[in-house]
């Protein structure tokens, strides 16, 4: 009989399956949240960047290239402020605009080699912090775990390759 069922006659419930594990998810998320945000709270007071230019920039990585609008929709920001944003990604260096090829009136947002740098510079401070955090735990132990989300994310993105129109973007690999 598994551990995790009630009784070894009923099949496992995907439901209560999910519910566990987004439990284990949030309770995992609150361990290292504190140090993970007091990480990216450095970095963007550092870097003189608010949250939601953060945001932007990692829809624009996940997208490749956005409208004005599509930034908008995708951050929750009204169309001004996204412009505003915009235009403040622009003066950094972080973002450019480019010509639509499909609207030769409109212009597309894209990341620049500085955006993409800045990124990953954030993604190696959040490695370091999860490292810090699991280099506590051991190794067989972060081998299983690792196995498993690297399951489940194969699963995900195979779904979402099935379902082109899912509004989640796919999440990009790390370059490490």
């Amino acid at each position: 009989m598994n551990q995790n069922s009630p009784t070894p006659d009923l099949p496992p419930d995907p439901a209560a399956a999910a519910q566990r594990l987004g439990e284990q998810m949030k309770a995992l998320h609150r361990y290292v949240s504190g140090q993970l945000m007091r990480a990216m709270q450095d970095q963007l007071q550092g870097d003189d960047m608010s949250f939601s230019q953060m945001t932007a920039l990692h829809q624009l990585r996940a997208h490749a290239a956005l409208s004005i609008g599509g930034l908008a929709d995708l951050t929750g920001l009204s169309l001004p402020a996204a412009s505003h944003l915009t235009d403040r990604l622009v003066q950094r260096g972080f973002a450019e605009r480019r010509e639509n090829p499909d609207d030769r009136r409109a212009k597309l947002l894209a990341l620049t080699a500085d955006g993409h740098a800045f990124l990953d510079s954030m993604d190696r401070r959040f490695n370091e912090t999860y490292q810090q955090v699991f280099g506590r735990v051991g190794v067989d132990l972060l081998g299983a775990a690792a196995d498993t989300i690297e399951a489940v994310m194969t699963e995900l993105h195979a779904q979402d390759a099935r379902q082109p129109d899912r509004t989640c973007p796919p999440i990009p690999e790390d370059p490490e």
